[in-house]
């Protein structure tokens, strides 16, 4: 059995054990408590066709790797208050593999469609979002700017949301991101996603409850 194909499945489910530690805390759990539960929890490595005939009647449990994000949206469906920020959301994907390369080609040859489409479509609510790395000396991740301009070659785009570990960025600083700097970029026209090819991605790797999960959480209902 190949190590590669193992994924963690948490026994008892990780949701369980935190809104068992919330209840018994009396107050929301801070982000140190959530990732020490995380830490200290009992994980079973199973082939991850296994987790997902498993998650069938289980139910879709946290994923350890977005716990504080997941945890808070959690909280969120269930009605629990204070409402938290859950901060960003990550995919950790492998850059080496091909069918995510070409999601990056994908977006780059249909930079033109995105600047109609950011025409067309952009208004009151709808926004228009790029994929780019943004990378200091002790840290980087892709990371979703808002477009607040666009250039022939070029897209001014505002930061809404970092991880804690930057130092040098910092929230609603613009940057100005080159063609050959997108990644990827989306639109969601009330439910409606255009481009997004990454997250097509991701979502192709996921069962249809995890689809169903990942949609509502991005609150879209068609791709286009």
């Amino acid at each position: 059995m190949s190590n590669k194909n193992l994924v963690p499945f948490f026994v008892p489910a990780l949701s369980m054990l935190l809104l068992t530690a919330e209840d018994k805390k009396g107050s929301p759990l801070e982000e140190d408590e959530v990732l020490l539960i995380r830490d200290k929890a009992a994980v079973i490595m199973m082939e991850a066709a296994d987790v997902a005939k498993m998650t069938e009647s289980r139910g879709v449990d946290i994923d350890p790797e977005n716990c504080w994000y997941d945890w808070q949206m959690l909280r969120r469906e269930l009605g629990r208050k204070p409402d938290i920020d859950p901060g960003a959301r990550f995919s950790y994907v492998n850059r080496d593999d091909e069918e995510y390369r070409k999601t990056i080609a994908d977006a780059q040859e249909r930079l033109p469609t995105f600047r109609r489409l950011i025409e067309e479509k952009c208004h009151d609510d709808v926004y228009a979002l790029v994929k780019v790395l943004l990378a200091e000396p002790d840290y980087r991740s892709y990371i979703w700017l808002i477009v607040t301009k666009v250039n022939p070659s070029t897209f001014i785009a505002e930061i809404f949301e970092l991880p804690s570990n930057y130092r040098q960025f910092k929230v609603k600083q613009r940057i100005e991101v080159s063609d050959v700097d997108v990644q990827d970029w989306m639109i969601n026209d009330n439910g409606t996603l255009y481009g997004g090819y990454s997250l097509r991605y991701s979502r192709g790797k996921m069962d249809t409850q995890g689809q169903a999960g990942f949609d509502r959480q991005l609150g879209v209902t068609v791709y286009a």
